[in-house]
Parts: structure tokens; C-alpha cells; sequence
């Protein structure tokens, strides 16, 4: 994996200041390529040819076309001899160059070729354009900013703000997406004027008129079949296996994260079976939380090497600067911590680990989606009513419903409110209510509309499928793929994949409902098919979900209680937040008069962005 950046004129200096900056995403080799026209950057990270002729950006035989480009092409080798036979010429055993020949080869419908994860601008100094690609779901990052003259583009929000006429002001809607969501929904960040291409998207930048224009490229499709449960079992542990092997592509070791849950221990499985050499395998725990015993269970019967760690809360206080720094886009998750650890420790073995994510957002394994199907499906309460419900709520006093200790039954009646099931399942997938913000806020009679910059689901009827589709364009991408590329790339680590192949996605919106969530067991197909792998300890397949878990509520009782609350108190925080709210949140903690879960996701979601300010906005 690598850090790519450029912009649409010739400055040497401030482009190896944005590669510098960018340098703990690819901290084996660094490069720059610039004319009249672009200036191209790029940290790499080395994965596949070792050798200086993998160096970027990188340009075919003629120096017409060059590519700065972070990710990995699964089917480069396939694409590579279809090319081939088309005439063209390689140097290198790249999976880089093959989308350099792919672009001479198709343009712009190349994008739609490749299988895997990137982000790439392709400059065609003929043609005079810029083209940038991001992958389908949106693994891989990609910030830019445009002001009508000047283009910029990084993996990165710090390396973007180099450039000094990006001023480093707050996207109101970004922030206000970030307190709702604990991330920016769509394509916004919490930096004015600094946006994100989407996944599935790519942007042609004409570098002499100075327009974009972007374009979708991938969608999910629905074409439910009506087979055999024994035909979706089979089929998908056939995808499976082949995404296992792709993502083991590699000139260096691979090795995997394993929470001991099903999704991990499964993607572990299907990996292990192809491995020639000691499969590394990485599990974390606290010193008050862990579940460290099932991690092991499946680390022992697959023979892996298996390694554990323990975070103190020590340790998160020494460090988090450090990864503030790196979450230039904060998401208030505490999993962040879990990710960044964890990346630190197998950085140490290995430079490429595989993971298990995105299998809650193919198959249905979060409860809410359950809960969605009862309330929008089963039971059907009248529009009427749901407005009564909802209108009733508004109106109550902001000092009732909003402090954040009480309002557990009121965010269920606001949920059971909302008419729109879509909005419905975006609101339980939120950090904090409507109502909870505004309380929070000195501005009390702010309006907004926190679902404006959600990507819904086109042409998908089922319902549960449209809740998949929109975890898969707003939830995943946005937070947990986020999160995940800035806590393994802050350490040089590259982080593949399994259940995010392109055919395994499209597959899943083949798959009937029913074999997804059946009874109260969701993600019921991938369970069976994880039986075929992992037989004599097939209850790791069937307990409830589980994931690198962060004891969050037992921080706010003990030694980090301290070290957060004192953050509480300054900066941006009290710039926008109501004192009154702010001191009853801090003497609630103290006096330890709280629901504490809810409470310490509502104190950590502030923590983090007060620490993302001091950073960016007031340290030099």
C-alpha cells in the first residue's frame, strides 16, 4: 500500500512536502514526477516486485501517460496477458503498470476492469486530463479539493493541507454529520472545501479548462436466485477460496487479524489452506476486557503463530497525539484504538495482514437489521402515527430528552417515529440524536437535515437488502474502512480483504433474504459455509457477534477518566458547545451518575474531536 498525491501545477518542493508527509504510508521508497502541467507524488510501500522498477509514479514506454497509485489489482496477471496479446510491452512485474497499459488500451472504462482496492490519478499529458479512480466499496481513500483554478488530490487530508490557500476551516455539515454519525456521511469531511471521492466513482480533471466531472462506474445490482440452499453454500466457499488466494498475492509475508468471531476466523480459514510458510495471526485485549481465550481456539486449530497483546490504558494515553494525527478525518469510534495497536504489533512480523470486515454488511449480521424488519416490516404502525410519535418528541424540552443519561426510550420512540425505514435504520446506526445535539450545541435553534449526504440504494426492493446497501455505501466505506486504512497505513501495514472481493458483493445481492438472517441468527449462509473450514470448533461459527471490543465504560470509571475530562474544556468544545452541557457531562462522569455506556460514547466522541483540533488547527 502506498500515499499518492498531486496537483494541476509545477512545484517540485511543495509535492515532496505532501509525499514527506505521507511517508508512513510508504516508508520503502519515495518519488515525484513533474512538468508544466501536474506535479505527481508517491510514498511506497513494497508488496509486490520489490525491485526499483516498481518505483512511482511510474509511466509506459513513450512517457505520455503516468500513474501515481496506492492499492492492489488482484487480476493484474490476467489483465497483463490479455494485453499482451494486444501488443503491449512491460518492464516491470507491477501490478501499476498494467493499469497504466489497461488506461492506453481502454481510457476511462479500464476502471471497470480491475479487481481489488485502489485509489490512482492516471495523467495523459496528450489528452491533457487527470483521471482519478476509486475502488468499488471504497477501501482506499482519495481527498480532493478544487477552488475553480487549483486542483488537489492526496490519500490524505494533511497532505491536501500543505497547499496553503486550502484554509483550514470546520464544514459545518461535516460536523455536524461527525456528532450524528461519528464519521462524515457522503462525500463531505469536517475541512471546508476538502471533499472524498466515493467509492465505485472515478473524476476526470480537464487540466485546460479546469472542469471535473464525476462519474459512477460500479453499483451493487439485485438478482435474487431461486436455488438451493446447498447451491449459495457452495458457490460462495468457491468465491471465498479464490478471494483467499488472490489476496495472498504477495513478494512478501501475509498474516491475518483474528478476533476469534466468525467473519475473522473464517476469512483466517479459507487463507490458511493456501499458506506455504508460518501463518502469523494477531489478537488484542484490555486489561479489564478481552476474549482473547476464542482467538486462540481458532489460532490453535488452524496451526497458526499466533500472537497476543494486551493495551493498557497507559499506553492509549502515551499515544494518542500520535493517532489523532494520523485520523485527520476523526471518526469517534474507541475502535480506533483496537485497529491501531493491534496494526503497530503485527507491523513488527509482517507487512500484509488479512481481515474479516465487511462480512455484517454482506450478510446481515448487525442486530438493527433485525430489529428494522420487525418494526418497518412485521409490524406496520400507520404514517399517522409514527408522525405523532416523532412530532411528540420534538416538541418535548431539549433539558428532558437531551441529556444523553436519560434518553435511551426516547432515541427508541424518535426510531419508531421516523415514517422513511431508510432514515430509520441510518438513525440506529448513529452516535448521537437530533435532539441530544442541539442540546449539546449553543446554537439551540440550528435546523439540519443530518441524512442529506447519505447514499441511498438504487434499483434493490428487498428490504433487507436496501439495509445492506446502505451499511455497504455509508457505514462501511465511511467508518470502519476508514478507521481501518488510517490505523494499518499509520504503520506501514496493508490490510487486504476477503469478503470485499467484487464477486462476493455482487453474489451477496444473489442470495435470498431468508438465507441471510433466518429466525434471530443473522449472516446464517456464511456460518455454513464457515462449517466446511472450521468443523471441530464449530461453536466459534454461532456465537453472537463479537469484534476487537474497546472497554470504553470502564475507562470512564478509572485512570483515563481523568486524562479525557481534562480535554473536555477547551479548543473547539468550547467554541460550540453549550458550557452548562458540557460541565453537567464532566460532573455526571465524575460523580459517576450516568447510564455509562451511552455517556462514554457521548464524552469519547467529543474527546476525539478536541484532539483533532488541537492538532490541525492549533498546533503549528
Amino acid at each position: 500500500m502506498c500515499g499518492i498525491c498531486g496537483f494541476n501545477w509545477e512545484d517540485r518542493g511543495l509535492v515532496k512536502r505532501c509525499v514527506q508527509v505521507l511517508s508512513h504510508r510508504g516508508p520503502d521508497d519515495k518519488g515525484v514526477y513533474t512538468d508544466s502541467h501536474v506535479s505527481l507524488g508517491h510514498a511506497r510501500l513494497s508488496i509486490i516486485d520489490l525491485s526499483k522498477k516498481g518505483k512511482q509514479p511510474l509511466s509506459n514506454e513513450d512517457g505520455s501517460i503516468w500513474i501515481t497509485y496506492n492499492g492492489e489489482i488482484y487480476n493484474y496477471r490476467e489483465l497483463r496477458r490479455v494485453l499482451e496479446k494486444k501488443g503491449h510491452k512491460f518492464f516491470s512485474n507491477t501490478d501499476t503498470e498494467v493499469i497504466v497499459h489497461a488506461y492506453e488500451e481502454w481510457g476511462s472504462d479500464a476502471v471497470r476492469k480491475l479487481r481489488g482496492m485502489f485509489a490512482f490519478c492516471v495523467y495523459d499529458s496528450v489528452r491533457k486530463i487527470l483521471l482519478l479512480a476509486r475502488d468499488p466499496v471504497g477501501k482506499k481513500p482519495l481527498y480532493y479539493y478544487f477552488d475553480g483554478k487549483r486542483f488537489v488530490f492526496a490519500s490524505e487530508i494533511k497532505a491536501v493541507l500543505e497547499f496553503d490557500e486550502c484554509e483550514r476551516r470546520i464544514d459545518s455539515d461535516g460536523l455536524l454529520s461527525y456528532l450524528a454519525f461519528q464519521y462524515s456521511l457522503g462525500n463531505r469531511t469536517l475541512f471546508k472545501g476538502i471533499k472524498k471521492l466515493l467509492g465505485g466513482n472515478f473524476m476526470v480533471f480537464d487540466l485546460k479548462s479546469k472542469k471535473l466531472k464525476i462519474s459512477r462506474y460500479w453499483d451493487v445490482k439485485e438478482e435474487i436466485l431461486n436455488r438451493s440452499e446447498g447451491f449459495f453454500i457452495r458457490r460462495l466457499k468457491d468465491l471465498l477460496e479464490e478471494s483467499a488466494k488472490l489476496r495472498l498475492i504477495s513478494d512478501v509475508p501475509v498474516g491475518a487479524f483474528l478476533s476469534g468471531g466468525i467473519d475473522s476466523s473464517t476469512a483466517t480459514a479459507f487463507a490458511k489452506k493456501y499458506i506455504g510458510y508460518d501463518f502469523h495471526t494477531f489478537s488484542m485485549g484490555f486489561e479489564t476486557f478481552s476474549e482473547l481465550e476464542y482467538a486462540k481456539k481458532v489460532a490453535d486449530y488452524l496451526e497458526t503463530k499466533h500472537h497476543e497483546i494486551i493495551i493498557k490504558e497507559n499506553d492509549v494515553i502515551r499515544e494518542f497525539s500520535k493517532i489523532a494525527w494520523h485520523f485527520d478525518e476523526p471518526v469517534g469510534d474507541p475502535a480506533i484504538i483496537a485497529n491501531y495497536f493491534l496494526s503497530k504489533e503485527a507491523r513488527k512480523y509482517v507487512k500484509v495482514v488479512l481481515a474479516g470486515e465487511a462480512g455484517d454488511e454482506l450478510f446481515g449480521g448487525y442486530e438493527n437489521y433485525k430489529i428494522n424488519l420487525k418494526y418497518y416490516g412485521k409490524i406496520k404502525l400507520p404514517v399517522f402515527t409514527r408522525r405523532l410519535i416523532e412530532g411528540s418528541i420534538d416538541i418535548l424540552p431539549l433539558g428532558i430528552k437531551g441529556n444523553p443519561w436519560r434518553n435511551r426510550g426516547f432515541r427508541m420512540l424518535k426510531f419508531l417515529g421516523i415514517t422513511d425505514f431508510k432514515k430509520a435504520h441510518l438513525y440506529t446506526t448513529r452516535g448521537l440524536p437530533d435532539f441530544e445535539i442541539k442540546w449539546l450545541l449553543k446554537n439551540k435553534g440550528i435546523n439540519f437535515d443530518v441524512y442529506r449526504y447519505a447514499i441511498y440504494p438504487k434499483d434493490i426492493q428487498n428490504h433487507l437488502n436496501i439495509l445492506l446497501a446502505l451499511d455497504l455505501k455509508n457505514l462501511l466505506p465511511e467508518k470502519f474502512l476508514m478507521k481501518a486504512d488510517k490505523a494499518t497505513m499509520a504503520n506501514g501495514l496493508e490490510e487486504r480483504l476477503i469478503f470485499l472481493d467484487k464477486k462476493i458483493v455482487e453474489f451477496s445481492y444473489k442470495i435470498p433474504p431468508e438465507m441471510k438472517i433466518r429466525g434471530n441468527t443473522g449472516k446464517w449462509i456464511l456460518r455454513r459455509v464457515g462449517e466446511t473450514e472450521l468443523k471441530g470448533i464449530r461453536e466459534i461459527l454461532w456465537r453472537k457477534k463479537q469484534g476487537f471490543g474497546v472497554p470504553i465504560d470502564w475507562w470512564m470509571k478509572n485512570e483515563m477518566r481523568g486524562y479525557i475530562l481534562g480535554k473536555l474544556d477547551g479548543g473547539i468544545l468550547k467554541e460550540l458547545f453549550d458550557k452548562r452541557a458540557l460541565e453537567k457531562i464532566i460532573k455526571n462522569v465524575e460523580e459517576r451518575k450516568i447510564n455509562i455506556y451511552h455517556h462514554a460514547v457521548v464524552v469519547w466522541t467529543l474527546f476525539t474531536l478536541n484532539e483533532w483540533y488541537e492538532t490541525f488547527f492549533n498546533n503549528s
